[in-house]
């Protein structure tokens, strides 16, 4: 029997020094959320941040200074931390940061891709873990795309029988059942990812993605998706939902993962947030 692989996927904490919503303090939501981390006592192989660390990382302007700021506040817990990019990021910076941290033993390989994106494998265990990066451009921003390199990588990992596979990723790449969901936050050719899961679903344990800002799961073609929720700002997804309305809801998100004897259990847990002063004084 295998030893199990547990860990805690977490998204979109949209780090910032100011409020960035009425009743929205990300600095402090996000120190609450690494605070309530380290209360658990029960085992963590490694954190996975799956994208939107922080909220204008990408802007020309940001010199990295939050994206800093917040990993060295994750760091803290020390544990591994992996990590996609997101929309939001500043990934030059959040790269960096990646590679130098990283605890002695630990690997990641990157893979071939187009524009400097992120995307890299790495091995826990007999476990292999895929990271992938669907950031293409501000032009179809918050629409992701994966470019062809990090698609024929892909190909080429899977095709080994031997392996069980993890993904993650920022963009969701499948539909989501709401209608500004799948119209404004989807990777433009997500459809060509799942295709090429499909005909290996047997050794695949799951995708996991962010963007979204609440925790969401589905089973297509025996592939299971999951979402993480944001620690900072949650955004409305029924059906007949038209628009990304940020709601403050005082709670902060997270998923605890286990992988074991060929069962992917995802456990959502939370924690009621307290309000900062500058939750009452946004500075937009």
């Amino acid at each position: 029997m295998a030893k199990p692989i547990r860990f805690l996927h977490i998204s979109d904490s949209h780090w910032a020094s100011d409020a960035i919503a009425p009743g929205i303090d990300p600095k402090s939501r996000f120190d609450q959320l690494c605070a309530w981390i380290a209360a658990i006592r029960d085992p963590i192989d490694f954190i996975i941040h799956t994208g939107d660390w922080v909220h204008r990382g990408q802007l020309d302007d940001d010199l990295g200074h939050s994206t800093d700021q917040a990993w060295d506040r994750l760091q803290k817990l020390r544990l591994p931390i992996l990590t996609a990019v997101g929309n939001h990021d500043h990934r030059k910076v959040l790269s960096q940061r990646l590679i130098d941290s990283l605890p002695a033993g630990w690997n990641i390989r990157l893979l071939d891709c187009d524009e400097g994106r992120l995307a890299y494998w790495f091995a826990v265990g007999n476990e292999f873990f895929l990271v992938l990066d669907a950031r293409a451009s501000q032009q179809i921003d918050p629409r992701g795309e994966l470019c062809a390199k990090q698609l024929a990588a892909v190909t080429r990992l899977l095709a080994d029988p031997d392996r069980h596979w993890t993904v993650f990723l920022h963009y969701p790449p499948i539909e989501l059942d709401c209608e500004w969901i799948d119209r404004t936050m989807l990777i433009e050719n997500g459809h060509q990812l799942h295709e090429i899961l499909v005909p290996c679903s047997h050794r695949i344990r799951g995708v996991f993605f962010g963007h979204v800002h609440r925790p969401v799961c589905c089973l297509k073609d025996s592939i299971l998706y999951a979402s993480s929720g944001s620690p900072t700002m949650h955004f409305p997804n029924m059906p007949s939902n038209t628009q990304a309305i940020v709601q403050s809801d005082p709670i902060a998100l997270a998923n605890y993962i286990c992988i074991r004897d060929g069962v992917t259990l995802v456990k959502t847990q939370w924690t009621m947030l307290s309000h900062s002063p500058s939750d009452q004084d946004p500075k937009l």
